[in-house]
């Protein structure tokens, strides 16, 4: 069974809106690494998609390759909350559609790609979710 409608638009909503997230990988000894990130989340139907751009480090690579799952919490001070718990992988054959995705959203969501530096200083990371939450709603794909 797919996320329903109302937990993803509460999830795009939020998440759209606060805008920041972190994100946090897990490296080789089963540690969390957490950074900020600034995904923007695609709806298709009963699913989504986040995209993020991100440079390629070699930790980051490493963490990926070891455990290519990431969790995503956003949070604001007024406690709303949404949490993405997501399969990652590098997508860089994408990277034109997600600049034109951050590139047509309006600020602070959307933002000029341009100002990340050369193109081949960063890539895209593409998030899977397998498990929604927000104050409201939940969903965890099944087994």
């Amino acid at each position: 069974m797919n996320p329903s409608a109302e937990l993803l638009d509460d999830f795009v909503r939020v998440a759209h809106r606060i805008v920041w997230c972190t994100l946090v990988t897990v490296d080789r000894r089963g540690r969390p690494r957490s950074r900020v990130v600034h995904p923007y989340w695609e709806r298709d139907g009963d699913r989504i998609t986040g995209w993020v751009f991100s440079r390629p480090t070699p930790l980051k690579l490493a963490h990926l390759a070891n455990h290519p799952y990431v969790s995503c919490s956003y949070w604001d001070p007024a406690h709303e909350i949404a949490v993405a718990e997501c399969g990652a992988e590098w997508a860089p054959s994408d990277k034109d559609k997600v600049r034109a995705l951050f590139g047509n959203a309006e600020p602070p969501l959307g933002y000029d790609a341009d100002m990340l530096g050369p193109e081949d200083s960063y890539s895209v990371l593409k998030l899977t979710p397998w498990r929604l939450s927000t104050a409201k709603h939940s969903w965890q794909k099944e087994a």
